[in-house]
């Protein structure tokens, strides 16, 4: 991760140093990042490079949690939106990626996000999700979801969790990479989360009648 010499650097400086990286990283796949056309690109010394972080490896880590922090935030938007319904924002969620993905910005995190999946055939959503505090995230999950009525026993939260994220990345991953089939990804995740609101039991009226 950034060393604290990067982060006391004047915000200019860490702003040019963090678009030369996402220009690279987004132009090319992982193993042909070039350090040297970084440090060109920001005007930064070699030795300034291995100052603010320890290789490559770490710089992409850093830009992978950016991602997912600007990622949190729009999702607590979209669970605002959608009045905590946590399957109705994940899917708003997605929504939302692929439309601006459809039409983005260079330096908007969706365009960056899909790039790199579009360069890197072997990156996988669980890339992104090492990067969260799923403790926290799962104790949040689990209230949200015992709000809506489902109710999560303590060995279960860590499972609903990995399944809830399984789902929305899974899908966001394939439509980034296959643009043409989003409609079909977003069909299936929108199956997917109903299986997982509603579960797999049958009500009483069903099981009485076979």
């Amino acid at each position: 991760m950034a060393t604290d010499t990067f982060l006391r650097l004047p915000r200019e400086k860490q702003e040019r140093f963090l678009r030369a990286a996402w220009n690279e990283f987004t132009s090319c796949p992982y193993e042909s990042v070039s350090i040297n056309r970084i440090i060109q690109a920001a005007q930064v010394s070699r030795g300034s490079f291995y100052q603010y972080f320890s290789g490559k490896h770490d710089l992409f880590i850093y830009l992978l949690k950016n991602l997912i922090d600007t990622a949190s935030r729009l999702f607590l938007a979209q669970m605002t939106v959608h009045q905590d319904d946590i399957f109705e924002a994940i899917l708003g969620m997605y929504d939302m990626i692929v439309w601006q993905a459809a039409s983005p910005k260079p330096d908007q995190p969706q365009a960056r996000l899909a790039q790199l999946f579009r360069l890197n055939p072997d990156l996988e959503g669980t890339q992104f999700t090492e990067q969260l505090d799923l403790d926290i995230i799962g104790q949040q999950t689990r209230e949200l979801l015992e709000r809506q009525g489902c109710r999560v026993a303590d060995h279960e939260v860590q499972p609903v969790l990995h399944l809830i994220l399984s789902i929305g990345f899974t899908n966001l991953v394939a439509a980034m990479r296959c643009p043409k089939k989003q409609d079909v990804f977003r069909r299936q995740m929108l199956t997917q989360l109903e299986i997982l609101r509603r579960g797999l039991t049958p009500d009483a009226d069903q099981a009485s009648h076979p």
